[in-house]
């Protein structure tokens, strides 16, 4: 029989990435930090929560995707970054296993999204905040994500890119983080691609994406 908490456990001790759903309010991207007594405590630097409020958490751990419910107990919890971004959440319900991950949609155009896969837990959409996307080519990508970001990619380390585009079949493409650049409030990495399966889809789902970086940046 499947024992949750033991479960969320063995996830916090790899401080697993998850994904929090408010009601209401859209997906946010967190990380399981440890287990207490009273529920299990996650750091969301994104999200705004008060005691009480409902939330739907997601996570993937040894291949396998979780979800539950949950209450806020407390916001503000200290977490290891020695920000106030963490919540403990109890009172778990509703667990299920199997579930697929959450979408993140793009705000700039209904269908299109690039994402940066880490090795556990769902894609970070690059055209959503709080990521920002710099350039986009067929050879990679430079964005950016702010320093207390719960997920960050090593320099030199092994990632996916998947390219979403209205009428284009998804691509998903070998990637490796080439430079880790710390800025004043943000970490800039540049992710160069490895290998494409099909280059022609590839290039087409690329000029679209920076037709919208240019679109974007004529409306600053």
């Amino acid at each position: 029989m499947v024992d949750p908490r033991r479960i969320l456990e063995q996830a916090a001790e790899r401080r697993v990435a998850c994904e929090i759903l408010p009601r209401p309010g859209g997906w946010a991207s967190g990380q399981l930090l440890r287990v207490e007594r009273g529920g299990v405590v996650v750091h969301a630097p994104d999200l705004r929560l008060g005691g009480g409020e409902d939330v739907r958490c997601w996570f993937s751990f040894d291949g396998v995707s979780y979800t539950f419910e949950a209450s806020v107990i407390r916001a503000g919890v200290p977490v290891p970054d020695r920000s106030q971004h963490g919540f403990l959440l109890g009172f778990l319900d509703g667990w299920a296993t199997g579930e697929a991950p959450p979408v993140h949609t793009s705000p700039k155009a209904e269908g299109l999204d690039l994402l940066v896969l880490p090795p556990n837990g769902p894609g970070v959409s690059l055209l959503a905040g709080p990521a920002r996307l710099l350039e986009v080519s067929v050879d990679g990508v430079t964005f950016t994500l702010p320093k207390d970001h719960t997920l960050v990619f090593l320099e030199g380390g092994s990632t996916r890119l998947r390219f979403v585009a209205p009428g284009e079949p998804v691509q998903e493409v070998d990637a490796r983080v080439a430079t880790l650049v710390p800025g004043d409030a943000c970490l800039i990495y540049t992710v160069t691609v490895s290998g494409v399966q099909d280059p022609e889809p590839h290039r087409r789902v690329i000029a679209v994406l920076q037709r919208a970086i240019e679109a974007a940046a004529g409306h600053l």
